[in-house]
């Protein structure tokens, strides 16, 4: 496809000659000046639509182009998206499984704190017995000597 300027070169070009040529024929006497120039008009709207017709051609090439990348960047996004999701899901299974784990975690702790401290209890209250018994063992041994 031609470029603008190129289109613009060879379009002055071709109408140079073609206003050359009418009037030519206008001097040579075989075309009347009324006819030259409603042929001239003609053929200026004839360029003009061509003109247009390139243009046209072009602007739709461009927004094909245009509608190309959206339609990939739409892709991408859906994708992107859907990794996301997917991501999303991961998560929240995994903030569950800490939560639970966590659960399970302080409930071995309560029950470690439990039996540590019933265990403090019992001892406290052996220890209580063994003192007695101590003293019971110290009050019979002062008692036979």
């Amino acid at each position: 496809m031609l470029s603008p300027r190129r289109l613009a070169a060879t379009a002055a070009i071709l109408g140079a000659l073609v206003v050359a040529a009418l009037a030519v024929l206008v001097l040579g006497g075989l075309m009347a000046l009324g006819a030259a120039a409603v042929t001239g008009a003609f053929l200026v709207a004839l360029a003009a639509l061509a003109v247009l017709l390139l243009t046209v051609r072009r602007v739709d090439g461009k927004a094909q182009r245009i509608d190309q990348r959206v339609k990939k960047h739409e892709t991408e996004l859906a994708r992107t998206a859907e990794a996301l999701r997917r991501i999303d899901a991961k998560l929240d299974r995994m903030a569950a499984a800490v939560e639970e784990s966590a659960a399970r975690r302080n409930e071995d702790l309560v029950a470690i704190l439990a039996s540590l401290g019933e265990d403090r209890v019992n001892a406290m209250a052996r220890a209580r017995e063994l003192e007695e018994l101590r003293e019971e063992v110290r009050a019979l041994a002062e008692g036979r000597v």
